[in-house]
């Protein structure tokens, strides 16, 4: 495991020395492990079992790439969550670009830690690699849009539609800013996922089996203020429940740029084990068949 820091570290030092700021080299892709920047292009992963997919929902800053930071850096440097081993990712590079600013921030107590921020139309697609003693090898896919990509499926449905990972998700883990929650910003945040839902009912976004989670991140911001938090909370709560008409599961309270977070750990060791199915047929993936098919 030592060895792979060494190797991405060397392949972030040697590919971003030449213009780290360069917006235009993170949407060319062109870096090997680079994430993934079409859904189509899971169909070209190799797999015997059926890949976990997940879904992170939010908008510009709810935190959504923070948490990606902090569950890639548990792994490598565990190289183990539960009994997965996790051993290798298609997306080295792409995971690499998110926490870029967070391992310069270590080097420098007074930096306070921080994920650079997804860029509309960036790349999005994330693929992790487990080995388990009785199950096997096991490959979990994670979106990350940008938030803006959340505003723009908001206000204009044609391109939801488009979206047809979301469709064949396992898991869609809804991010909620704590902060706005406090600070007299629910209302706001509720009306945008008002719209968002709505779209994603209308273009049938929700397959049958889809877990439903509310992910509340920033919970360090409600410090001094629990009681509003608690209230708040429950309300956003009920208003999503009586939007989705899908039962929701269990909401999870993190700081997700915290990567010592034992919370962010249980949750993604639920993430990889959620699903361990042997591939049997094409009814297995619904629409979704990486092997077989493009997705369509």
């Amino acid at each position: 495991m030592s060895e792979k820091i060494d190797l991405i570290k060397g392949t972030i030092q040697n590919s971003s020395s030449s213009s780290p700021n360069d917006i235009d080299a993170y949407n060319i892709g062109s870096f090997i492990g680079e994430a993934l920047d079409n859904d189509e292009k899971i169909n070209s992963l190799i797999s015997m079992t059926k890949p976990e997919i997940t879904v992170l929902v939010g908008f510009v800053g709810f935190g959504k790439t923070s948490f990606i930071a902090s569950c890639y850096h548990m792994l490598l440097t565990d190289g183990n969550i539960g009994d997965y081993m996790f051993y290798d990712s298609d997306t080295l590079t792409g995971f690499e670009r998110r926490v870029y600013l967070r391992r310069i921030s270590q080097e420098y107590d007074e930096i306070t830690p921080q994920t650079r921020r997804t860029i509309r139309g960036e790349p999005h697609l994330l693929t992790l690699r487990f080995s388990h003693p009785k199950h096997g090898d096991k490959v979990v896919v994670i979106s990350d849009h940008s938030g803006e990509d959340y505003d723009d499926y908001r206000n204009k449905k044609a391109n939801l539609e488009k979206d047809v990972l979301l469709r064949n998700a396992d898991r869609i883990l809804f991010f909620v800013d704590c902060g706005k929650l406090v600070n007299n910003g629910r209302l706001n945040m509720q009306n945008q996922y008002s719209q968002l839902i709505q779209n994603m009912h209308e273009t049938s976004s929700f397959r049958d089996s889809v877990k439903i989670q509310f992910l509340f991140n920033k919970l360090d911001l409600t410090e001094g203020k629990e009681e509003k938090y608690k209230l708040e909370k429950q309300r956003f709560l009920d208003t999503m429940n009586d939007i989705l008409h899908i039962p929701i599961g269990d909401s999870v309270e993190v700081i997700s740029n915290q990567v010592e977070s034992e919370t962010v750990k249980k949750l993604l060791l639920d993430i990889i084990d959620n699903t361990r199915m042997n591939i049997q047929g094409e009814n297995d993936f619904s629409k979704l068949d990486w092997v077989k098919s493009m997705l369509k």
